[in-house]
Order: C-alpha cells, then sequence, then structure tokens
C-alpha cells in the first residue's frame, strides 16, 4: 500500500468554525487563514493517506467539515520532481 502526503481545503463564513473543524482532525497537521475572498477563512488539513482509501479520507473529511458549517473543497497531492511532497502551505516553505 502507497502513501502520498495529501491535503485537503475546506471554506468556512468565520474563523472560530473553521478552528472547530481543524480539533475535530486531530491526526492531521492543519492552517486556518483567510481565504483569498478576505471573506472567507480557509482551513488546510494534510496527512498521509494510503492511495486506495483516498475516496474514504474525502467523504470523511467533507462530513467533519460540513458537520461545522463549512464548504469542502476537495483535496490534492503536491509532486516535486515527479514525487509527492508535503503541501508547502503546512509547512511554512
Amino acid at each position: 500500500m502507497t502513501n502520498i502526503p495529501y491535503t485537503h481545503w475546506a471554506y468556512f463564513p468565520d474563523e472560530s468554525s473553521a478552528q472547530a473543524c481543524a480539533r475535530d482532525l486531530p491526526d492531521y497537521v492543519t492552517r486556518v487563514r483567510k481565504a483569498a475572498d478576505d471573506v472567507e477563512w480557509l482551513l488546510l488539513a494534510g496527512r498521509d493517506v494510503a492511495i486506495n482509501h483516498l475516496v474514504d479520507r474525502h467523504e470523511e473529511v467533507a462530513a467533519i467539515v460540513e458537520r461545522h458549517g463549512g464548504s469542502y473543497d476537495g483535496g490534492e497531492s503536491t509532486y516535486l520532481a515527479g514525487q509527492p511532497v508535503v503541501d508547502p502551505t503546512l509547512t511554512g516553505e
């Protein structure tokens, strides 16, 4: 089973909802910041995921996001030189 670093994206109407959602994702590295529109709040949640469990993780994270009043925007894996790497937005690089 191959694992890859994977980052989920979700948008919230306020910071407190985004922070509450982040607390419900304890096994993820999370970051909360203002979204590009400067109105909503963006939650990034990343962790290594088994490729054959990506659909399950999407459903799991989407349900948690929706429970906190957010909008799940999917996820992605970041690649550098053809290799999956941790999303730089999570590491501050």
